[in-house]
């Protein structure tokens, strides 16, 4: 059906009404369009910036899995056997199935409960995908790619440092899925600004990005992820930049058209049924905690968590063949109270009996650049995406801190900047302390 109207009041420059057309999307059961006397491999198209181009294999199977529910992770891995997955943590299952699911479980033997939840492929001694990836000892000796990978890029948009640096951190993070989150979860946490809040009820950290929605994602992206044999080949992707941390898992939305309800409204549409069920009831390695609730309420979590933070929403960024989610880094001095508002120029130097504050995330920034080497505002500033004259600001600050000095003529557009070998964490109030580490 095609819909066209007047859009009253908005005209072009030459005074004409804009006329409007709408072309609403087809169902998900009757995707893709594409032209007959093409076929399908050949005649389904996507439009892209001002042209159409050919939909891929992937994308075009990505669609037609929307109309059904898809059952890769029930497929038997033949090659795997009850020996490759971890006994302690098949046991772990086994004994929290039989304490809070009742009788069902209590009554039949390991092999059948396992096969009953998924483990276990039926009338088959192999394991299932989701069985392999939740319980398996080493899943990545079947499945090399099924994995998240984390890489921490110096610049805003993945460009190497003048000095040829590509990543300041760059890590495979292999093994069953709880222990593929817990371990991600650890290496975003290193790589992130953890700033300590003391006052009066104590001490309190805060991260750059809040842990939970971090854990959140993770999680997230694991257990609706597409494990297609054709998207078996693709890893997880956790990116850090300068001023965001992007989730990117694939596989495009399931059973959703509006991607921001996810944060908004619990949807438990899931493209791994047996995965997710699964999740409830494997639990993490050290916490003992089940790896997920499996109730549609993570992307809630993760939108309660940023704005209780005080942190802008998190962006969901859908594609036909990805899924991603992007978080915005703490605005600048929001690791301070409110009493800690002031400039960094506004506090006193460091006196006995005072505390200290770290820097904001802008100057922490431009020290862990310049801790690297010493660096021009003119490379600073293509670097952080920001201006130059943006730039000397927060070299000036940084200098009347003492924490860092021009090498040569600062009037200079090619005077480099280097760190001084005063403490980065020597900013001070006394009314509440905030350590950096």
């Amino acid at each position: 059906m095609l819909i066209a109207w007047l859009h009253d009041g908005l005209y072009d420059k030459y005074g004409v009404p804009v006329a409007a057309c709408a072309i609403p999307p087809l169902e998900s059961s009757r995707k893709p369009c594409f032209v007959k006397t093409q076929g399908l491999e050949r005649g389904s198209y996507i439009r892209g910036h001002d042209g159409d181009r050919h939909l891929t294999t992937y994308e075009i199977h990505v669609l037609i899995s929307g109309r059904g529910q898809p059952k890769d992770d029930v497929a038997e891995v033949s090659a795997a056997t009850l020996n490759d997955l971890n006994p302690t943590q098949v046991t772990r299952l086994l004994e929290r199935l039989r304490r809070t699911r009742g009788p069902i479980f209590t009554a039949q033997d390991d092999n059948t409960v396992l096969r009953m939840v998924g483990v276990l492929a039926q009338d088959s001694e192999h394991p299932t995908l989701a069985g392999l990836l939740s319980l398996g000892i080493y899943p990545q000796q079947f499945f090399p790619q099924l994995d998240i990978t984390f890489v921490q890029f110096p610049t805003v948009d993945a460009r190497p440092l003048p000095d040829g640096t590509r990543f300041l951190d760059n890590i495979s993070i292999d093994g069953s899925i709880p222990e593929m989150v817990e371990l991600a979860e650890s290496v975003v946490a290193r790589n992130m600004t953890r700033g300590a809040v003391i006052n009066g009820m104590g001490r309190e950290d805060v991260w750059e990005y809040p842990i939970e929605a971090v854990r959140e994602l993770i999680v997230n992206a694991i257990m609706h992820r597409d494990y297609h044999p054709l998207a078996q080949g693709t890893q997880i992707r956790i990116e850090m930049y300068p001023n965001r941390l992007t989730v990117m898992s694939p596989g495009g939305l399931f059973g959703v058209n509006d991607p921001d309800a996810l944060m908004r409204t619990p949807i438990t549409s899931s493209r791994n049924n047996t995965l997710s069920k699964l999740l409830e009831d494997v639990v993490m390695p050290n916490s003992g905690r089940s790896v997920a609730e499996n109730r549609g309420s993570g992307l809630i979590a993760v939108s309660t968590a940023l704005r209780g933070a005080g942190m802008p929403p998190a962006r969901i960024k859908p594609t036909l063949s990805h899924f991603s989610v992007e978080l915005f880094r703490r605005r600048e001095n929001a690791l301070f109270p409110p009493e800690l508002s002031q400039t960094p120029q506004s506090i006193p130097p460091s006196r006995s009996g005072e505390t200290a504050v770290e820097p904001t995330s802008r100057q922490s920034d431009i020290l862990q650049l310049l801790a690297q080497a010493d660096q021009t505002s003119i490379s600073l500033a293509t670097t952080l995406g920001i201006t130059r004259q943006a730039v000397l600001k927060q070299l000036s600050t940084l200098e009347n801190m003492g924490l860092v000095e021009p090498t040569t003529n600062r009037k200079s557009k090619k005077a480099r900047w280097r760190r001084t070998s005063t403490p980065v964490d020597t900013f001070t109030t006394s009314q509440t302390q905030t350590t950096l580490r």
